[in-house]
């Protein structure tokens, strides 16, 4: 399905004098996946796993990543007439699969604005404690405050918001390479293979005790995809790019470093502390593990490094958050309404629906035993059906030998495909439920957009019982829920 050009893309498809640039796509794709999640890994990984099993499945998610980055860089090659992975699974499977794949993707980005607003609210109460410890109704209202200046900003216009985001980008990684480079001067081997597989903590049996090495590396999947949320910002903004191969270049790259990072900033303190102490550190664990290290100071140079980072990455968010749904409406995959563009090139109505849900979200957390673990467990089980149905395209084409390099295409999206699949089955089934009861409200506009087309059939063939089957879990989930069978 072809797009409409933008203002950043002359007629005759060369690049205009606008648009985003390598290094803005890079940030991008950097800025969007490093939240809050990296600041929490050492404890969220030390929780799952000794340092085997972790290694073990960095290995596995590293590989699966890099190959689901290549993936959407030859995508956006193949198909530069596409925006990006919210319509992949649009072009390969039909307009509902598209429109599975798109809600998907759009309720993971807001979502994940959601688990940013909660860590943050977290951060600041270092430094003011009645934001510490649970989610309070006052800092409900400071996550709200801070939603609507974020949306008015991204209103103002969206390459005008990537600009402020690659500077975002460079203040949070200095205090992240401080924390890195700390734990390798501190790195002490004996530490780190003191119970390398966790069999001495299997032992001693408790509520600590980690399991079976399988058992730890499937505990480990969730928060690490998690933290790779966000590594298809420059895909969904590719139309927005000065030159389209900019975005396979900026989506390998920084999906590349973000893995060299999370590596580093999950494993190293393994050799710092013992896994317990680990466990007993407060959250977000890096503030307080650097603390340890190196003073006072170092406590409050993280967590200042932590807002600014969660700020850069809810920008991010609402920016892909608002394109997603703006480009559902391009598609007709909802009311063209979403699909329109203020004076500064921004969908206002896509902001203002996507800063409504945040602010529901933010009050539904208040009832949550363990708000920041639940929003980030659900986005992440969301946006898992974005990208299995769009490296599943390439999987299809690949097949089809509709790609350069078929051989090494195939291989590729295929590892992705399934590991992404078997990963968030292993790690969530009750999350996909859950993700389940939103695509009923999603299905209503989808109606809705496809009366406005003046379609004779909404849905046909395999879409009607895929439709049924999504409303059935829905409202299945629905009843676990009230049964206290699954709980948020």
């Amino acid at each position: 399905m072809s797009q409409p050009t933008t203002p950043t893309e002359a007629p005759n498809g060369a690049p205009a004098k606008r648009g985003i640039g390598l290094i803005g796509l890079i940030a991008l794709v950097i800025s969007s996946s490093i939240g809050s999640g990296v600041f929490a890994l050492s404890t969220d990984i030390s929780a799952a796993a000794a340092p085997g099993p972790a290694i073990i499945a960095w290995l596995l998610t590293g590989v699966g990543f890099i190959a689901l980055a290549t993936t959407f860089g030859r995508l956006s090659l193949a198909r530069p007439d596409l925006n990006g992975i919210v319509a992949y699974a649009d072009e390969g499977f039909g307009p509902f699969v598209g429109f599975v794949s798109s809600w998907g993707y759009w309720l993971s980005i807001w979502i994940g604005n959601v688990a940013f607003g909660v860590m943050l609210t977290t951060a600041i109460g270092y430094f003011y404690p009645p934001f510490a410890g649970s989610l309070t109704v006052p800092a409900v209202i400071f996550m709200s405050v801070m939603n609507w200046a974020i949306v008015a900003l991204v209103n103002r216009g969206v390459e005008e918001a990537s600009v402020v985001n690659a500077i975002v980008m460079c203040c949070k990684l200095i205090p992240i390479f401080a924390f890195i480079a700390t734990m390798l001067l501190l790195f002490n081997f004996n530490v780190f293979t003191a119970d390398f597989w966790g069999t001495l903590a299997n032992n001693i049996g408790g509520p600590d005790a980690p399991g079976s090495v399988g058992d730890q590396i499937i505990n480990c999947f969730m928060v690490m995809m998690w933290v790779f949320v966000g590594m298809e910002g420059a895909s969904v903004l590719g139309h927005r790019a000065r030159r389209k191969a900019d975005v396979s270049r900026a989506t390998i790259l920084g999906t590349s470093a973000l893995v060299f990072i999370y590596v580093a900033a999950s494993v190293l303190p393994y050799g710092y502390m013992t896994r317990d102490e680990l466990l007993s550190v407060g959250s977000p664990s890096m503030v307080y593990i650097f603390q340890d290290a190196v003073g006072p100071w170092g406590g409050a140079f993280i967590a200042g490094g932590l807002v600014i980072s969660i700020l850069g990455a809810w920008l991010s968010y609402t920016i892909l958050a608002s394109e997603a749904m703006r480009t559902m409406g391009d598609m007709q995959l909802l009311p063209r309404g979403f699909s329109k563009l203020n004076r500064h090139g921004a969908p206002t109505l896509s902001l203002m629906v996507t800063g409504t849900m945040i602010q529901l979200l933010s009050i539904v957390m208040l009832f949550s035993e363990a708000a920041y673990q639940f929003a980030y467990s659900l986005c992440t089980a969301s946006i898992v059906i974005s990208w299995s149905l769009a490296s599943a395209y390439m999987v299809k084409l690949a097949a089809k030998a509709e790609v350069e390099g078929r051989g090494s295409a195939l291989a590729l999206s295929l590892f992705a495909t399934v590991f992404l699949v078997v990963a968030v089955l292993l790690a969530g089934v009750d999350l996909l439920l859950l993700c389940c009861i939103a695509y009923i409200p999603g299905l209503v506009c989808y109606v809705a957009a496809r009366r406005e087309q003046g379609c004779d059939h909404i849905l046909e063939g395999f879409e009607k019982p895929l439709a049924v089957v999504l409303v059935g879990l829905g409202f299945i989930a629905i009843a676990f829920v009230a049964m206290g069978i699954i709980t948020i």
